[in-house]
């Protein structure tokens, strides 16, 4: 194959040593080898290079280029093809993907629309509405007047528990069936003192302590382990509803918070209002 005058395409001057031609060789040779450089004039040009060489280092070998040219060509070919069936294969992964996210985005939406529309949602935005309400109800009754309720000792524990902040507790039954786990006063002493009287909200008739007095002095003892105890973290769970239907979006979050409201904050307002008649004083307004 013709590829010109040889010291010019390794760009030397004529009459160059045999160390500058290979020093000239190797550095063109790591330019344009087709491992290093894919384009088609890259190819072209090494094939040149290595003609070049052969002529000026090796000119009684040098018979025929073509099986090079034809060697170095097909392994162009053979890279354009590999290179143009891995973007095919991306460009099928893509698509594949982006049609999942599709019908996944479009199982959401119709998830929703069924969460909302339907029976579901109906029993989602009792459970919301109906939360809503108790909320209200627990922080009203939380800061209006509390009342004085006389009781009556039925039972009374002797032994002592430990409760937060290093408070000592101790169950103590009256004869209305109430139980109180009085804090820091031994409640065997209680049918001992006089004008026992439990401190109760107006509305839910929730106890916060109990009031005695013992000769001259009058005392308060706060009870733990009631529903008053923790009515402030139990109200903000009542919300978790009405969040998650005025915040749904088509999401697994939206989905479990449906889910979560309508089985475990459905069942937590039914046990505060069936437990300790908390129904009964509800519709009373505390009056019963």
């Amino acid at each position: 194959m013709q590829t010109g005058d040889p010291f010019k395409i390794l760009g030397l001057q004529p009459g160059a040593s045999p160390d500058e031609i290979r020093r000239a060789y190797r550095k063109l040779a790591k330019k344009y080898h087709p491992d290093r450089n894919p384009s088609a004039a890259a190819a072209d040009q090494f094939i040149a290079i290595q003609s070049a060489y052969e002529q000026l280092l090796h000119p009684e070998s040098i018979i025929d280029n073509t099986a090079v040219e034809q060697k170095y060509r097909a392994r162009q070919q053979q890279y354009d093809r590999d290179l143009e069936a891995y973007k095919q294969r991306r460009a099928a992964a893509r698509e594949k993907l982006r049609q999942q996210k599709q019908q996944e985005e479009a199982y959401k939406i119709a998830y929703l629309q069924q969460l909302k529309t339907g029976k579901i949602g109906l029993w989602h935005r009792a459970v919301a509405y109906f939360g809503l309400l108790l909320f209200a109800v627990l922080w009203l009754d939380f800061f209006l007047p509390e009342r004085q309720q006389p009781i009556i000792t039925d039972a009374y524990g002797i032994h002592s528990y430990g409760s937060v902040d290093n408070h000592l507790v101790q169950l103590f039954k009256s004869k209305d069936g109430r139980a109180f786990w009085v804090a820091d006063y031994p409640s065997q002493k209680l049918p001992k003192t006089q004008l026992l009287k439990s401190i109760e909200t107006p509305w839910l008739h929730q106890v916060k302590a109990l009031t005695f007095h013992e000769g001259f002095y009058a005392y308060r003892t706060p009870v733990h382990f009631s529903f008053y105890w923790a009515q402030v973290w139990i109200s903000f769970l009542l919300l978790l509803p009405i969040v998650a239907w005025y915040f749904a979006s088509a999401d697994i979050i939206f989905v479990a918070g449906s889910f979560v409201s309508r089985y475990a904050i459905f069942g937590l307002q039914l046990w505060l209002l069936i437990s300790e008649n908390r129904w009964i004083h509800l519709l009373s307004l505390g009056h019963l």
